[in-house]
């Protein structure tokens, strides 16, 4: 059996080993926006 590489990258996505399956690594934008008075209630 072959060593697992612990990062990979495969059609622009980076992917991290976890245990035995690969999960994409992926990160939301922050937003900087007010809520609002009816946001809030």
């Amino acid at each position: 059996m072959s060593e697992l590489k612990p990062r990979i990258t495969e059609n622009g996505i980076d992917y991290i080993l976890v245990g035995d399956y690969y999960i994409p690594d992926l990160k939301l934008p922050e937003e900087h926006r007010p809520i609002g008075k009816y946001g809030r209630i």
